[in-house]
């Protein structure tokens, strides 16, 4: 294997910086939804009830704590993607660069898990 010129080199710093940022908007948005669960969710519950006097305002912290869930799992993706990047960085400085799918999968279970609270959620409020 041939030794890479400077060109090579920098393409794979700069393709490793361009995967960090494009994790940290995907945490940002992950945060985002997160948020706005939460104060949707307050904001019903501030609603006066001559307001939504045919329904029963929902009495339940779910999606307050499915809220939470998600700012925990957008912050964690965040800092992740910074330590992929870092080890990304060492290895690629030794040559020694190996391809890991550990962050995607801790990061899919989390988002996957937290989309099925959602839904069953939903449904369990549809029905009530």
């Amino acid at each position: 294997m041939s030794p890479k010129n400077d060109q090579e080199v920098m393409n794979e710093y700069l393709s490793n910086e361009r995967t960090l940022l494009a994790w940290i908007r995907t945490g940002i948005g992950i945060m985002v939804f997160g948020f706005v669960a939460v104060k949707f969710s307050l904001f019903l519950k501030q609603l006066p009830a001559k307001y939504i006097a045919e329904t029963v305002p929902p009495n339940s912290n779910f999606t307050i704590y499915l809220g939470i869930g998600l700012l925990i799992a957008g912050a964690m993706t965040i800092l992740l993607s910074y330590l992929r990047y870092v080890r990304t960085i060492k290895l690629l400085k030794k040559g020694k660069y190996q391809y890991s799918t550990a962050m995607l999968t801790f990061i899919t279970m989390m988002l996957f898990v937290l989309s099925i609270s959602l839904i069953a959620y939903l449904i369990i409020a549809a029905s009530t």
